[in-house]
């Protein structure tokens, strides 16, 4: 089973969560980065708004072509109790049939109030949920 890691990392936590994902699954990473690059205060004031709103910004064209993967993990960190905007547009690239993975990475919070919503996004791209994990992270790891 051909398996890809897509992720969108702010400040590189969730970036090394998706790269132990990737060895632990034989998978392939591909990082995704918002065509408008934020900074720390574009990221948290109107960031977690966007994200509360499940708003979904402009991506660059992922390196990888999505759908010749088998099984996909999608990853991002969680703003305001929400999946960062750009994991909004990584799900809008989903073909149907793909088994879908979703791993969201916070230092101390999680989206225990936007889950479902979340996975209803996927269930409504034509793909099946094989997990969903909150991962905290700790302030080491990078």
């Amino acid at each position: 089973m051909k398996t890809l890691v897509i992720y969108y990392s702010f400040s590189g936590k969730t970036r090394g969560e998706a790269k132990r994902r990737a060895e632990k699954y034989d998978g392939e990473l591909c990082e995704i980065f918002e065509a408008k690059k934020r900074n720390i205060i574009t990221a948290f004031i109107p960031g977690c708004t966007q994200a509360m709103k499940r708003k979904v910004p402009v991506i660059r064209r992922p390196g990888a072509d999505i759908g010749g993967y088998d099984r996909i993990y999608i990853g991002a960190p969680v703003w305001a109790g929400f999946p960062a905007p750009a994991f909004n547009a990584m799900v809008n690239l989903l073909p149907s049939g793909k088994e879908v993975g979703v791993f969201l990475t916070s230092g101390g919070g999680d989206s225990s109030k936007s889950a479902e919503g979340t996975k209803q996004m996927i269930e409504q791209r034509g793909c099946t949920l094989i997990e969903y994990i909150d991962v905290i992270t700790e302030p080491n790891k990078s």
